[in-house]
């Protein structure tokens, strides 16, 4: 369809109504009424658009990142107000056929764009789009680090965080905090405070790294220019085509996290984005009786000019660490899609597409940590994916319509399966590997890569019946099958390789009148999946490699497998203990789970049993939905909506059991004449889930804590009952029950018409409120640190460990408030002055900012980041003239 042929000015109001950059604050705010001449426009208004020019100013007093997000305020104080609307070409009623449009919106803002089409109609078509959007990340985040490029630095002066009394020389980020260093610790059983050279160090450090930390604006650019067109070959076949680029710079927080000093230490560094996104289309079209077909070639090539970062560690700025980032790459397909009228009752759509995706990006080698097995300069990516579609829908008689459709998807990973060996995150290399070979350190991960793949095809069904005048019920069916796995790979890859899913929905619609018309539907869906909990061994091929010591040349997998058990273990405590010699007893310790350096791993990958991630768990889902329009009187509406779904993972022992929510949104709208309307409007939603999980500790021996052996609460009463079923105790099994409630309450008026026609008014306020609780049930075990001291006023010397249940965290809240006043005032037909202001308020409290403060995290850089808070207020003026 030649878009020419649709007249631009319902485009021209949207554009001036909803994004007219009056003043943007959470999105340019609107005006009441119609942005030039009157809210009704008239014919001769729609055929023969005028151009308009908009040109102002506005200001904000108080900038703030999360309240100006995307909407190009970068700053507060003043900025421009700009955008124009320009139309050209042949009158409506002539014989010229050609037009052109030109659109600029939010001009005067970071984030704007421009658009401009050329074409006669029935032949041709140009368009070139120019479009930028800014994103405020943070104003509150703040780092010792100065960048040079993508290499990040710490200052000269900089000294390494410590907490003195605990340690002179492990690094610790929590020695940042005074409060911290000044408190008392609990040396030989007595609480202690720390020692005047203690409080000495404490401060120097202090002293040299926080005057280092300054604030750094986190923000992304985004610009896009576009060029296309459209050309009308003959009355059935079209050539289209459209080539955009994209680059993106700017900065955005990333965590890094390195062993080189010991433990893990982690900082937020900001940074730097250079990025280009090339996209391309070709589409050749058909049209002829009762058939249409599309052939296209698309391309996409995305390429990262900043392929790795590198900083100095804060615990050891002598040691510079590296870590890739997002690989360029490109993806290229080609796609066939239309549609055939097998009957004027019957038509036939289908869609075929073949692309292919690769990534090859060099790997990233810093030098300092010595990569013992690299088996290749990349990873020769590539991704195959194929897909087909087929629907057909026939309107059997009046009453009835019936569809059934397929879908075929396949993504087909064919990167080749290498194994690869390195230490975790820059850690140095530790003594020889005693299991697999002296050429190995014991901390090595000797680790292959999982090509995941996934072949899918879908049935559908679908069916409306009309019962009546004003009743009609609709019915379908839908079943999925679906396969995943990892081609190459020594043994099966991923959790579920074989889903099925199947659902069933039903509607029904009333119209009981022109006043009245409802809603209801139901939708129950089953998901059944084949879950393995081995999969995890798909990562470690040396789970097949008999490790030195083993009984007989067993295996790990042999072992899983021989004896029906996972990586966790036996389900038991010490008791009964496998038989000396056994592979049971090798590779299952004092009944603990599988020892990661068995299948030379440096973290353990093992899973609880009954573990289930949702995405690949049994699953019975339900919705019910429901809506109601009420139009009461010419003047009065009232409309209503509810929803209510309900997700049951029955079969997880651990992980997402059950997920509910229910929303609710009622609105009523008073519309007394053509110059006045109001609408009120209120919502609440209601989200809950619980998981479950347990907190395991290996199986052992341990009979006391500092001598002491008594257990304060609890499922055992001694350390050596305890440890004895360290796997099995229930005390340490927990559940999490989440609620999230959110209330929305709003109203807009706008009053036209005013001061004989020239003025319009308009209001809006919108108030909402969140409110975040996760209550956990269960508790975990912590030692005495007084077990067995004689010192004075020692805490309960004869108690080894105290059960300490779990309890709610605290709640997480959110209130916000908005309030948008408008004016439009017409001098005359071509001249219009309008003024809007806006005033926004957000508090919130959430915990979890706390750990991003000094004295919060021992391993992690703080970065002073603060819950979002903001007031602002915005005004805006501007004046715009048509002709």
């Amino acid at each position: 369809m030649n878009h020419l042929s649709e007249h631009p000015m319902k485009k021209t109001r949207r554009f001036f109504r909803l994004r007219a950059s009056v003043l943007a604050v959470q999105g340019a705010l609107t005006l009441s009424g119609a942005a030039f001449g009157q809210g009704n426009p008239t014919l001769d208004e729609l055929t023969r658009p005028s151009n308009q020019v908009e040109i102002g100013l506005g200001a904000t007093d108080n900038f703030s990142a999360k309240a100006n997000e995307y909407n190009g305020i970068t700053h507060d104080g003043a900025f421009g107000i700009a955008g124009f609307a320009l139309f050209g070409g042949g009158a409506y009623d002539s014989a010229d056929a050609t037009r052109w449009r030109l659109v600029g919106t939010d001009l005067g803002l970071k984030s704007r764009s421009v658009n401009g089409e050329y074409g006669e109609q029935g032949r041709f078509r140009i368009k070139l789009d120019y479009d930028q959007l800014w994103r405020n990340l943070s104003d509150s985040f703040q780092t010792p680090y100065t960048s040079a490029g993508s290499v990040f630095s710490l200052p000269a002066a900089w000294r390494v965080p410590l907490v003195p009394r605990l340690s002179a020389t492990s690094p610790n980020a929590r020695g940042l905090s005074p409060e911290v260093t000044a408190s008392n610790a609990i040396v030989s059983g007595a609480s202690t405070a720390p020692t005047a050279a203690q409080l000495a160090t404490a401060a120097a450090v202090q002293a040299a790294d926080l005057p280092a930390f300054n604030t750094t604006a986190l923000s992304t650019r985004r610009e896009q220019i576009g060029l296309g067109g459209e050309i009308q070959l003959d009355t059935r076949w079209s050539l289209a085509a459209h080539a955009a680029h994209e680059h993106k710079d700017g900065l955005k927080p990333l965590s890094a996290i390195t062993r080189i000093v010991g433990g893990d230490h982690a900082a937020t560094l900001a940074q730097p984005v250079d990025q280009d996104h090339r996209q391309y289309h070709l589409g050749l079209n058909y049209t002829g009786d009762g058939a249409l077909l599309q052939a296209a070639y698309d391309a996409s090539l995305f390429t990262n000019q900043i392929a790795s970062v590198s900083w100095s560690a804060w615990s050891d700025p002598t040691k510079l660490q590296s870590m890739g980032t997002a690989p360029s790459n490109q993806f290229h397909k080609l796609s066939l899609a239309g549609h055939y009228a097998l009957s004027p009752a019957t038509k036939l759509t289908g869609s075929l597409s073949y692309g292919r995706a690769t990534q090859n990006e060099t790997y990233l080698n810093d030098g300092l940590t010595t990569l013992p097995l690299l088996p290749a300069s990349s990873l020769n990516g590539l991704v195959v994916t194929e897909a087909m579609s087929l629907k057909v829908q026939s309107k059997l008689s009046p009453q009835l319509n019936l569809g059934a459709g397929y879908k075929f998807d396949l993504r087909d990973n064919r990167t080749p399966v290498s194994t690869y060996g390195y230490y975790d995150t820059g850690e140095p290399r530790a003594a020889a590997n005693s299991v697999f070979g002296a050429q190995y350190g014991s901390n090595i991960n000797l680790n292959a890569n999982r090509p995941y793949s996934k072949r899918g095809q879908q049935l559908t069904l679908d069916a409306d019946y009309r019962l009546q005048a004003g009743q009609k019920i609709t019915a379908g069916w839908e079943t999925q099958d679906t396969d995943k796995y990892c081609s190459g790979s020594w043994i099966n890859c991923v959790d579920a390789s074989h889903l099925r899913q199947h659902a069933a929905k039903l509607d029904f619609h009333l119209a009981a009148s022109d006043a009245l018309s409802a809603r209801v539907g139901v939708l129950l869906s089953q998901r059944k999946v084949d879950y393995d909990e081995n999969a995890f061994l798909a990562l470690v091929p040396m789970a097949n490699v008999s490790p030195t010591g083993a009984p007989a040349g067993a295996t790990a997998y042999s072992t899983l497998v021989a004896l029906g058990l996972t990586g966790y273990g036996p389900v038991s405590g010490l008791t009964p203990a496998a038989a000396a010699g056994s592979a049971q007893a090798f590779f299952f310790p004092s009944n603990n789970a599988l020892s990661n350096s068995l299948y030379a791993n440096a973290n353990r990958i093992s899973e609880l049993p009954g573990m289930r991630r949702y995405n690949n768990a049994n699953r019975d889902r339900g919705r019910l939905q429901g809506s109601m329009l009420w139009q009461a009187s010419e003047t009065f509406s009232l409309q209503a909506n509810g929803d209510y779904n309900r997700d049951n993972y029955s079969q997880s022992v651990f992980g997402l059991q059950k997920a509910e929510n229910w929303a609710l949104h009622l609105e009523g709208t008073f519309v007394p004449s053509d110059d006045l309307s109001l609408s009120v409007f209120a919502s609440h939603e209601d989200q809950q889930a619980r998981s479950a999980g347990n907190s395991y500790t290996a199986n052992s021996t341990a009979a006391n804590v500092g001598g002491a052996t008594a257990i304060s609460g609890g499922c055992y009463a001694t350390i050596a009952l305890r440890n004895a079923s360290n796997k099995i105790d229930p005390c340490l099994n927990w559940t999490a029950n989440t609620t999230d409630k959110t209330d929305t309450l709003g109203f807009t008026l706008a009053r036209n018409g005013l001061l004989s026609g020239k003025l319009d008014l308009s209001a809006s306020l919108f108030l909402s409120q969140a409110r975040s609780v996760i209550d956990v049930n269960g508790g975990s075990y912590v030692n005495n640190p007084y077990a067995g001291s004689t010192a004075a006023g020692a805490i309960s010397p004869t108690v080894a460990a105290w059960y300490i249940p779990a309890t709610a965290l605290p709640t997480v809240k959110t209130d916000a408030a908005e309030l948008r006043l408008g004016g439009s005032y017409r001098l005359d037909k071509q001249r219009t002055l309008r003024l809007a202001y806006g005033y926004q308020t957000l508090r919130t409290s959430d915990w979890a900012y706390a750990g991003l403060q000094p004295g919060g995290l021992a391993g992690v850089l703080p970065t002073l980041e603060q819950s979002p808070h903001y007031q602002v207020h915005s005004v805006g003026l501007s004046y715009v003239a048509s002709f």
